[in-house]
């Protein structure tokens, strides 16, 4: 032990000087530490001989460890912990852990695939491929650009990707082969501008000081502003700052003086894992991110799409955790018979992978607590499911209900609404057509999808041309909630905006505030009224702005958003033209036509009813011929709609006028004499 003592010593003394044993580190030294001692011309003298001679230091520190048993490690750790406490970097701890793991590291990960393979089923090839690509730096030493590993996961979604990687990262911190299992996750569809660059650095200052692993999310997405950043790191190791930057309560922020002395320059890498995650293949990739970025990694690997035949293996799976919730949860003891695998392999969904049967499970659930509550019982209830004629049926002594009946018709009933919604609007026949065989287009598509067959993704965007008043917004809110009730969209919202809700007042504003109403828009439909004010000319760089982070923003969530653009149809005409790219985005452009005469009777009558009044037989001629020639002489600015709502309201106020002096008077009806024709002449 004495002399391991003075080995330590005679370590200490010669990276930090003869007066090494009184010395204790400050926290500027463990700042440039942590910064992985990036630029030496800046350093002290003791600390650029620390880095002239790391590469010594650590083959000594190696043979020392190598003799070294649990209770001398131990014995170190705590040396360690009594000279720095809690502040020694992550990368410095697993560095103890991983060498003293040298001897047993087959055991370790093979126990880890085996896990692997217990939970992220059906991907045994890829399962095998992740563990080798975590092992890479045991037996390969680190990237050149000093990273343990950066690897490239492609893949559907729902095949594992998430859960593989969260569990890996438990399995090597069970194992002592990482001292931390927490994964940062930086989801790169979240940045979609220059403008979002201090919070992109924020969140990479605090996912290298948290995790071990860091998790690019969404790779297909990034914005060509921050994909320089990205091969930088994977280069480098390292991200050197363009801007300046320094600590504030442990946080990263951007600072514009020059008088602050401590400003962070670099974020390092070096010591981390990072894991790109993407949806795409790796030729369609490289289109975006080009052939650097792909060899600089250091694995490749993919995810496999999960197939019918798959369902052997993970119905099992999936039935036990089923069975096990609802008995712990419900004290329902569910049996399934054989039909129910025969059910979900002939109703099988390609690229729903494993979300199909997580689906299925979670509608028999959900199905099973509206039985229990209508069933209320401390005891244990037996319940088996079955399939009969394509249908699940729950089945409790002779009691028979089918899975639809018991589940919630929330959406059901929803998509009546909407429909009624519809029928009540007055004229726009051949609108209401088309949104109603959108209905029909899905439903198809989700046939061929279970047949196997190839289906048509379609742009769900539209713009709506025609003058105010003429139900544009009308039919889009009708829209989104029946789109929402058919499961196209997940929400059913509408978010109704115009120019100035977009547009920012300042230099980098446009796009968070453009984002932050995409954002409140998620799973519904976002509508930009007088679309065309956002585009006046070259030289209008915020609407420019707007309209890229909107286009960009529609692209990265064309599953669950719609942009409806509105306005005049002559406008919308110029704008659309004056920018191709964008025109080529929404291809379903629907003209509301004006409301002939009798149709704003209609919407006259409507009105009034829902107003407690009803119109009087004799208005009826006179009224209409009065439509007949506000429309005629000018339907762009008579209102259409708002017309008729305008003429209900000032007759209500004549008609308030007239009854005060009119005891006997009907105190619902409304008269001819009450309505205010603006044009007299052959009306009345």
């Amino acid at each position: 032990m004495a002399d391991r003592k003075k080995e330590k010593e005679k370590l200490m003394e010669k990276v930090f000087g003869k007066d090494a044993p009184n010395r204790r580190l400050t926290e500027e030294d463990m700042e440039l530490l942590r910064n992985s001692l990036l630029d030496i011309d800046q350093l002290s003298p003791e600390w650029k001989t620390l880095k002239e001679n790391s590469e010594k230091l650590q083959q000594q520190s190696q043979k020392i460890l190598d003799s070294f048993t649990d209770a001398d490690l131990e014995q170190l750790r705590n040396e360690i912990r009594k000279d720095f406490g809690d502040s020694l970097p992550v990368e410095a701890r697993e560095e103890l852990t991983v060498v003293h793991s040298q001897l047993p590291l087959n055991a370790k990960y093979e126990e880890i695939e085996a896990r692997l393979n217990e939970e992220v089923l059906c991907q045994k090839d890829y399962n095998h491929k992740l563990v080798v690509a975590f092992r890479r730096p045991t037996i390969m030493g680190v990237q050149p650009s000093g990273l343990k590993n950066s690897i490239l996961i492609t893949g559907q979604k729902a095949t594992g990707r998430h859960t593989s990687v969260t569990l890996i990262a438990r399995l090597l911190k069970e194992r002592e082969l990482i001292t931390n299992d927490e994964l940062s996750l930086i989801d790169l569809s979240q940045y979609s501008g220059k403008e979002f660059e201090a919070n992109l650095v924020q969140d990479l200052y605090t996912a290298v000081h948290k995790s071990s692993i860091i998790v690019f999310d969404n790779l297909e997405t990034i914005s060509a502003n921050f994909l320089p950043t990205v091969n930088e790191i994977v280069t480098d190791g390292q991200l050197t700052l363009s801007k300046r930057y320094t600590l504030s309560n442990k946080q990263l922020v951007e600072t514009a003086t020059s008088l602050v002395k401590d400003t962070v320059k670099t974020i390092s890498f070096k010591g981390k894992y990072l894991v790109f995650l993407t949806t795409l293949k790796v030729e369609k990739l490289l289109d975006i991110v080009g052939a650097r970025f792909i060899n600089t990694m250091g694995d490749v690997i993919k995810t496999k799409d999960i197939v019918k035949e798959d369902l052997e293996v993970i119905y099992p799976v999936k039935l036990k955790a089923f069975q096990k919730k609802c008995l712990d949860v419900l004290k329902i003891d569910v049996k399934a018979s054989q039909t129910v695998r025969t059910y979900l392999a002939d109703n099988f969904i390609d690229r729903e992978n494993v979300r199909y049967l997580n689906n299925f499970f979670d509608r028999c659930y959900e199905a099973l607590a509206e039985y229990k509550l209508k069933n209320m019982s401390d005891e244990i209830q037996t319940l088996k499911i079955t399939a009969k004629d394509n249908q699940i049926v729950f089945v409790r002594d002779e009691e028979e209900n089918k899975l639809e009946d018991l589940l919630p018709h929330v959406l059901e009933n929803a998509r009546e609404e909407a429909r009624k919604e519809l029928d009540q609007l007055v004229g726009l026949e051949e609108i209401k057509k088309y949104i109603l065989s959108l209905e029909d287009f899905y439903e198809a598509q989700k046939i061929r999808e279970k047949q196997g067959l190839k289906t048509s993704e379609v742009s769900k965007h539209m713009i709506f041309t025609g003058n105010p008043g003429t139900g544009k917004t009308t039919i889009a809110r009708v829209l989104a909630k029946y789109l929402k009730s058919i499961g196209v969209l997940s929400n059913g919202q509408l978010i109704e905006v115009s120019r100035n809700d977009l547009v920012g007042k300042y230099m980098g504003h446009t796009a968070p505030q453009t984002m932050q109403v995409i954002n409140s828009a998620m799973g519904g439909i976002l509508f930009i009224d007088e679309a065309y004010s956002l585009y006046r000319g070259t030289n209008d760089s915020f609407g420019l702005e707007a309209i890229d982070t909107l286009v960009k923003a529609m692209e990265d969530n064309r599953d669950d958003l719609i942009v409806i653009l509105a306005g005049y149809t002559k406008e919308m005409k110029t704008f659309l033209e004056s920018n191709s790219g964008l025109a080529s985005r929404f291809p379903n452009q629907i003209e509301f036509p004006d409301y002939t005469a009798e149709e704003l009777y209609a919407i006259t009558e409507i009105q009034a009813k829902s107003k407690g009044y009803r119109l009087h037989e004799l208005i009826k001629e006179p009224l209409t011929e009065y439509y007949r020639q506000i429309q005629a002489n000018d339907s762009q600015r008579s209102g259409n709609g708002r017309l008729a709502r305008n003429v209900v309201e000032e007759a209500i106020i004549n008609q308030s006028k007239r009854i005060i002096n009119d005891k006997d008077a009907e105190l619902d009806l409304i008269l001819v004499e009450d309505i205010d024709f603006k044009i007299k002449s052959d009306i009345i």
